[in-house]
Parts: structure tokens; C-alpha cells; sequence
């Protein structure tokens, strides 16, 4: 659709970010779907495309800023807009803080917390031209309380509570809203003890398309959303 709304999802290959992509495809929006690997890209990009929005697929690293900047760029150019960005892409290495290599630490904060500076950084000058925009970060309920082995990860996920705050901060006087979300327990391979009570990623997702799709006159500043079941979180 030539004037539907555009969003760009990062970590879309599957979970979270994939359910999303498919809730607002459904929805009428304009969908650049990013991860790593085009193979993925491609395969989900076939199986989600419908009549009712496009669907683009741009192989994004977004711990890369040069990739991250090149991911809005070709949003800008296919679709001349770009009006929610969700920055999903997360990566873990659990394990006991002794265990946790320097190389494993860097490549959290680069995926966790630089992709979402990147891509932030990368959209705002769209955005405050537009004088309109919505980024959502997805931190985790390891960004609300931390838990034994994942330093890291927590760190990455707490991290994203403040970085929201102070852009949402520079983004008031341009009606660019900013929002942190922590998901919890969700039923996707990133758990192996997947549990059917976990949350169902495309109803994670109708839950960020009805976020944006408010009055933009206020803001969701952060949102919890996890399942009524014990899921053994702290």
C-alpha cells in the first residue's frame, strides 16, 4: 500500500520480532523486516508476505553501524518514510560471571545496547523531519530485576530503561515517542524449557501495534508484559 505506515523490526527472523512483523503486515502497514542472515530473511520475508502491506527484507548486524544506517536508509528510500522503529535484535551467553569471556560480554553490550544507539541515532534525523515517530526498545524482565548468570544481559537490558527515558526526553518537541517494553517468559527456540503458558510472540506483538496505534498526543513510557503463570523469573 503506497501510504500505509512504515515499520522497521530488528531481530525479525523469528519470536518476538517475527510475530510482530506478521501482526502489522496484517494491519495494513509497510514492514522492513532485519537480522543477520539474508538465508533467514528471505524465508521469512516468503512466508509472511500477504496483500495487505509490503514486506522488505534488509540483512542488518546491528551491533554494525555502517549495516544499522544503511537498514534506514533503504527504509527511506523504498518506502519515502518511516514511522515506528522496534528494536528487538538480542543476543545471551548465560552462564556464571567467572565463565563470561570479554569477547561474549562486548558482543551483548554491541548487539543490546549499541544496536539500539545505532539504530536510534540512524532514524532520529527521519523522524524529527517528519516531526513524527515512534521507537520501542524491548529490554526484558531481566532489565526490571537482575538474576544469577547473565550479567551481561541484564546489564544490556537495564541499560535500555535509561537510554528510552533521555530520548524520549530529546524527542518531546518533535512528537517522537519513545517506549521500553519488558517481555517476559516467551514461547520462542530462545528457551529451551519452552512452557505452553509462555507468551505468544504475534500477541506480544498486537500488543505494540495497539501501543502506536494510540493518540499520539501520550506516550506508553514503559510497559511489563508477562505471563499470569510463575515462569520461575526472580
Amino acid at each position: 500500500m503506497k501510504d500505509a505506515k512504515v515499520v522497521a523490526i530488528t531481530g525479525a527472523s523469528k519470536g518476538l520480532g517475527k510475530g510482530t512483523a506478521k501482526v502489522f503486515l496484517e494491519n495494513g502497514w509497510n514492514v522492513v523486516i532485519a537480522t543477520r542472515t539474508k538465508q533467514n530473511l528471505e524465508k521469512v520475508s516468503e512466508e509472511l508476505k500477504n496483500e495487505s502491506g509490503r514486506i522488505l527484507a534488509v540483512p542488518t548486524d546491528v551491533s554494525d553501524y555502517d549495516q544499522v544506517n544503511h537498514l534506514i536508509q533503504a527504509t527511506i528510500k523504498e518506502f519515502g518514510r518511516i514511522d515506528v522503529l522496534i528494536n528487538n535484535a538480542g543476543i545471551d551467553y548465560p552462564g556464571p560471571i567467572e565463565e563470561l569471556t570479554v569477547e561474549q560480554w562486548n558482543k551483548i553490550i554491541g548487539v543490546n545496547l549499541n544496536g539500539v544507539f545505532y539504530s536510534s541515532k540512524a532514524v532520529f534525523p527521519y523522524m524529527k523531519k517528519q516531526k513524527a515517530g515512534y521507537i520501542i526498545n524491548i529490554s526484558s524482565v531481566a532489565g526490571k530485576k537482575g538474576w544469577p548468570n547473565a550479567t551481561a544481559y541484564c546489564s544490556s537490558k537495564f541499560a535500555l530503561t535509561g537510554f528510552t527515558q533521555a530520548l524520549n526526553g530529546e524527542g518531546k518537541d518533535y512528537n517522537i515517542r519513545c517506549s521500553v517494553v519488558y517481555p517476559g517468559g516467551m514461547d520462542t527456540t530462545w528457551h529451551h524449557d519452552r512452557n505452553p503458558d509462555f507468551l505468544d510472540p504475534e500477541d506480544c506483538g498486537r500488543f505494540l501495534h495497539h501501543m502506536v496505534s494510540q493518540n499520539p498526543k501520550f506516550v506508553v513510557n514503559e510497559a511489563v508484559i508477562s505471563p499470569i503463570v510463575e515462569t520461575g523469573y526472580p
